[in-house]
């Protein structure tokens, strides 16, 4: 077993790798992000009015970004954060580590929740279901942002638990071994295993979920594809003009929409396997999580790059900057 284990190469990252990436990362995203909150609370004239459920959706994106790359923030200016149970931080660490998964959690399902607004926005609904969903957009977004929320909380409140119990138990063994009875530390073990069957179960609950969420979103971009390449072709037929803001806008949010998706796989794909891969090779693995929360921060800065494309109300205060940029530089040349 020794000799298989030595034959197993290391896959980390550098402190200084990590920090000089994130803190570039982390101090772009959360520049963009303050942008987009004074762009929702001091709207251009020209800018549309954002109407519910996307404010809340849009506001709650922001809000996540912000928040997740403080916590990478928190990781950089700690500097080698360590997860062992020895470590006088490993509680801390670990909070830190669990806040900033839910964050991205909660990210991921309020772009699902965006992508199936808009489709409802776009396609015309048919059937009886999807009738009654875009007559309640509304109350179905916000019952299912609550139920997403209490969903992740109890993986953030049962990780947590769990980590408590490691940190009592190796405490107890670590420095006063005659502390604690044994019926104590018998207690104590039955708690650590309750929990872990707990965290076990949970994620593979958050494993369908977000199986689930993906199918939704792919199966929400390809009707809305269909519907855009069908309604483009009757207006070519009709001999009318691609160029209506309403049709531009309709492919853009879509258009991003697919690309959130992509981002979406790619991330969820490396924090489903994350887990399996660490309890396999615990020490080899990405011990000090630089690559694991990396993936995180250039998911999020995508996601909001991605997000400044798909919505005019933060894309064309950017435009209009960029033209008044270059007016001034051509004024100054001639």
């Amino acid at each position: 077993m020794a000799e298989n284990t030595s034959t197993v190469g290391f896959l980390k990252m550098s402190s200084q790798a990590f920090a000089s990436v994130n803190m570039a990362v982390a101090s772009l995203s959360i520049f963009i992000n303050l942008f987009f909150v004074f762009c929702m609370v001091f709207p251009s004239q020209r800018s549309e009015h954002l109407k519910q459920p996307l404010n809340i959706l849009l506001g709650l994106l922001i809000g996540s970004s912000i928040a997740s790359h403080v916590c990478i923030l928190i990781f950089v200016h700690s500097g080698d954060v360590l997860f062992t149970a020895e470590s006088p931080k490993f509680l801390i660490n670990h909070i830190v580590e669990e806040t900033m998964l839910f964050i991205m959690r909660t990210s991921v399902t309020s772009h699902l929740w965006l992508n199936v607004f808009y489709y409802c926005q776009i396609v015309p609904a048919q059937r009886s279901f999807l009738i009654w969903l875009k007559d309640n957009i509304r109350v179905f977004v916000y019952f299912a942002l609550i139920m997403d929320r209490l969903f992740f909380l109890s993986s953030f409140i049962t990780s947590i638990l769990y980590y408590s119990e490691i940190q009592i138990i190796s405490n107890s063994t670590t420095y006063t071994n005659t502390s604690l009875m044994d019926t104590e530390q018998n207690t104590t073990a039955a708690i650590l295993r309750e929990l872990s069957e707990t965290c076990i179960i949970q994620y593979w609950l958050r494993f369908a979920y977000f199986f689930i969420s993906l199918c939704v979103m792919l199966a929400a971009s390809c009707a809305t594809v269909l519907y855009l390449r069908r309604h483009m072709k009757r207006m070519e037929e009709s001999s009318k003009s691609f160029s209506s803001p309403r049709l531009q806008k309709q492919m853009r949010v879509t258009i991003t929409g697919i690309v959130q998706l992509i981002l979406q796989m790619i991330c969820i794909s490396w924090i489903i396997s994350d887990g399996p891969l660490r309890l396999k090779l615990p020490s080899h693995f990405d011990p000090d999580r630089h690559i694991y929360s990396t993936v995180i921060s250039l998911y999020t800065l995508c996601s909001t790059l991605n997000l400044c494309v798909g919505q005019s109300i933060f894309r064309q205060p950017v435009i209009n900057m960029w033209q008044n940029l270059v007016q001034f530089f051509c004024a100054n040349s001639e």
